[in-house]
């Protein structure tokens, strides 16, 4: 009854405001920093001017002109920017265009988006497989997401498509731990990869912002940041995927995907599947990171850094030994397939941390850098060797100029394709996780502001984070758990059959795309523009799922917008 008047309420005050809520006029949901560029965007309206306006009493605080309206083909839609970026006053505030007004938004001095990087590195501790998820771990701003455990993975049979002498067919082996991979229950270590370096990457840049972020795991308060106690967790698993001859398994999976059941009701038996190249040099990059990473923290995890990168070495030797064994799913197999048959970029990438973190001149020399340098993705990786070179450039001889010379290169194509973009987000294909690209975009925007202190950098990166939390032609805050609307039901095992009606916070949902795939049906969307097609439905697995390759690069991005 309180819920309903205060419903009530709310529309009473609308109505007598004379303002209708909209999707036309685009803000960061969750807010801006008080010193810094502001923007909001206006869709098909062809006005002059807008208003900013006290979310407590409605006073308009700031009046601003409109920009020319530009026509963005991927939405479909006339947008004009208002920039609000000279109003610093702090509060919650909404803006009114015509009898339109936005949701509310912060504006705050500092740590304004501290809360979403917290919630971002927590939805890792919600993606655990083989440990139960107790209430005080689990509970989020008083809901219960506690869960018994599933997937102990303790017992885990040798596939034929990954048997050997030493290992054959049936072998049960032990793999516990480790990040279920998306929606689903199953394990990839390719797609690992960019995940992985995402958050071992924010902490290399942020160590002291990471030292002091807690959040609230198990091992929290063990003297060890806990962005790394969360990586440790998938650390453990990936040395189990490492065969004994180097090679490492492609994926541990059941033989099909489960129904939409909770973790410990699946039963489907597990398998080690495949191994290949990539795989092999995905674990000796991370193998790499962690190797230099924990080898700070050798007293709380002896001989983790020595046991890594002698298992990432083992993993490069079986690589160089066979460069090109490309995974496909068995015919029996029907997981996820992640087909990936270019691996020089994997190549580059796992050269590149072997060199960061041995100094050995071997790896140095094995760096091509004719390949190609695109945003990062799971299957496309030569950048994160890339951003690692960068971000350890005291460690570079000759390479520099020629690492630094493809990186500005790439920062500029993004720049370029920011300031061409009606909706100033760097992105011109709205592939399958979109938003994936986005974040990596923007964290790639950051490092260059980072480097070279222009404007432009950290203004594209903002925009980038800006469109995630609300400033796209969906109206949607992709981030479950911030703004006023946000996803609520993801294509996800967990979030559907928990009984929970508020879904797992943090997570960032695929985002839109313009791929054929109609899950939903023909007309199960509000719009089919590449930039507009989203849908917030449990069917919409093309762009409502969540997945650890496309939360990690967001959780990066989050640490850069909070400390740059």
């Amino acid at each position: 009854m309180a819920q309903r008047f205060l419903y009530s309420l709310l529309f009473v005050m609308c109505v007598m405001a004379g303002f209708s809520q909209s999707n036309s006029i685009r803000v960061n949901q969750v807010g801006y920093k008080t010193i810094g560029m502001k923007t909001a965007f206006v869709a098909d309206k062809n006005l002059q001017t807008f208003e900013v306006r006290n979310a407590e009493n409605e006073a308009v605080v700031y009046t601003g002109n409109l920009s020319k309206a530009n026509y963005w083909k991927l939405s479909e839609e006339n947008l004009q920017v208002a920039d609000f970026s000279d109003f610093q006053q702090d509060g919650v505030f909404y803006i009114v265009c015509g009898d339109e007004k936005s949701y509310n938004f912060e504006i705050k001095k500092e740590r304004i988006y501290t809360d979403v990087s917290q919630a971002a590195l927590r939805a890792f501790y919600y993606w655990r497989a083989s440990t139960e998820l107790l209430p005080q771990f689990a509970a989020y701003k008083g809901v219960d997401f506690s869960r018994p455990l599933g997937h102990a993975d303790t017992e885990v049979l040798i596939h034929s498509s990954a048997a050997t002498k030493s290992r054959p067919e049936g072998t049960v082996v032990s793999a516990p731990k480790g990040w279920y991979d998306a929606g689903d229950y199953n394990l990839y270590v390719v797609n690992a990869g960019i995940s992985f370096h995402s958050l071992a990457f924010a902490y290399e840049m942020f160590p002291e912002y990471y030292k002091s972020l807690s959040l609230n795991i198990p091992e929290s308060g063990n003297g060890v940041p806990d962005i790394l106690n969360e990586l440790k967790w998938e650390l453990d698993w990936l040395f189990a995927m490492q065969d004994e001859d180097g090679g490492v398994y492609t994926k541990l999976s059941s033989l099909r995907f489960c129904s939409m059941i909770m973790p410990h009701e699946d039963t489907l038996p597990r398998y080690m599947i495949g191994k290949s190249t990539a795989s092999a040099l995905d674990f000796a990059a991370m193998m790499s990171m962690a190797s230099r990473i924990f080898s700070k923290y050798e007293e709380r995890f002896p001989n983790v850094s020595k046991d890594a990168l002698a298992a990432a070495k083992r993993a490069w030797q079986w690589a160089k030994k066979n460069p090109e064994i490309y995974f496909k799913n068995p015919s029996d197999v029907h997981t996820g397939g992640y087909y990936d048959t270019n691996v020089s970029d994997e190549f580059f990438w796992a050269a590149s941390e072997l060199y960061i973190t041995t100094g050995e001149q071997e790896y140095l020399k094995e760096l091509d850098f004719s390949i190609d340098f695109p945003v990062p993705e799971w299957g496309t990786v030569s950048s994160l060797g890339l951003m690692s070179l960068v971000l350890h450039e005291e460690k570079l001889q000759e390479k520099k100029d020629l690492v630094f010379s493809k990186f500005k290169n790439l920062a500029d194509n993004l720049i370029s394709l920011y300031e061409n973009s009606g909706h100033r987000v760097p992105i011109e294909i709205f592939n399958w996780g979109s938003n994936g690209v986005i974040s990596s975009s923007g964290a790639l925007l950051g490092i260059a502001y980072k480097e070279y202190g222009e404007k432009k950098y950290k203004d594209a990166m903002l925009s980038s984070w800006n469109y995630l939390l609300g400033c796209n032609p969906t109206g949607y805050c992709f981030v479950s758990g911030f703004g006023t609307k946000y996803p609520r039901h993801f294509h996800d095992r967990r979030c559907t059959s928990d009984g929970i009606e508020e879904p797992i916070p943090g997570y960032i949902s695929g985002g839109a795309t313009n791929i054929v795939i109609r899950d939903c049906g023909k007309n199960g969307y509000p719009a089919l523009t590449p930039a507009g097609c989203y849908r917030d439905a449990i069917c919409s697995f093309s762009t409502n799922e969540i997945a650890i390759n496309w939360n990690a690069p967001f959780a990066l991005l989050a640490g850069m917008v909070e400390n740059l």
